[in-house]
């Protein structure tokens, strides 16, 4: 504790704690186990990992090919496609009366289908993040010269 008495002696008792411990030693090993765990990783050992992101990003861009195709045929059957003309034509068609365009547009467009390429689209991103992120670091950033 502070000594109110002698202002000048901040040393309290955490100080004086500190003050008996000693440095922990440093193993020998310790640079080669972490760069063993780190640098010395093969790029075959990352490569073998990219292979289930790389089909992952395939099946969801074939997903999302699907979903934006059938949006496209559902919106051109129905009268989908000239509502949103519509409504990118003339946006003060929101302002004046929103909750009709809401209804509208609930009508004419497939949300299920509109949510499901919204996962492939976002499942897709996610997959392409983690194959770039597996590639040989040689592959990822080359220097300028």
């Amino acid at each position: 504790m502070r000594d109110p008495r002698n202002p000048a002696e901040t040393e309290d008792d955490i100080d004086r704690l500190f003050a008996h411990l000693d440095r922990a030693a440093v193993p020998d090993d310790l640079t080669a186990r972490v760069l063993a765990d780190t640098v010395a990783r093969t790029e075959a050992t990352r490569a073998v990992f990219a292979w289930p992101w790389m089909l992952a990003g395939l099946a969801a861009l074939g997903l999302l090919t699907l979903t934006g195709y059938q949006l496209g045929v559902n919106l051109a059957a129905t009268d989908g496609l000239e509502l949103v003309g519509a409504l990118f034509e003339d946006l003060s068609l929101l302002m004046t009366a929103p909750g009709d365009v809401v209804a509208a547009l609930g009508e004419v467009i497939p949300w299920g289908l509109v949510v499901l390429a919204g996962v492939s689209a976002g499942l897709l991103i996610l997959a392409a993040g983690h194959v770039v992120s597996r590639a040989p670091s040689t592959l990822q950033t080359r220097p300028s010269a």
